[in-house]
C-alpha cells in the first residue's frame, strides 16, 4: 500500500471510492429487481430471497465505499488546507 501525501492524492481515492460505491449501487439495484421478478413468479420465493440477499450484500458493500469516499474527501481537504498553509 503507497502513502498518499498530497491532497491531490487523497482527492483521487475519494473518486475511486465514489465509483465504487456507484458501482456497487447499481449491482444492488439490478439484483434488487431481479429478485422482485423471481417474487412475482409463481414458486419464485427462493430464488427471490437468494437475490435480495445479494442486493443486501452489495448496499453494505455501497454503504462502505461511501463512507471511505466521505473520509478520503475530507482527509483531502485538510491536506489542501495543510499544503496551503492555513490552519485546519
Amino acid at each position: 500500500m503507497t502513502a498518499i501525501t498530497t491532497a491531490a492524492g487523497a482527492a483521487r481515492k475519494a473518486v475511486a471510492w465514489a465509483t465504487s460505491a456507484e458501482d456497487a449501487d447499481k449491482a444492488a439495484r439490478d439484483r434488487r429487481q431481479k429478485g422482485n421478478e423471481w417474487a412475482s413468479r409463481r414458486g419464485g420465493a427462493g430464488n427471490a430471497a437468494d437475490w435480495h440477499e445479494r442486493a443486501e450484500s452489495w448496499e453494505r458493500t455501497r454503504d462502505k465505499a461511501v463512507a471511505m469516499a466521505n473520509m478520503w474527501a475530507n482527509v483531502a481537504g485538510v491536506m489542501h488546507l495543510a499544503e496551503e498553509g492555513e490552519p485546519s
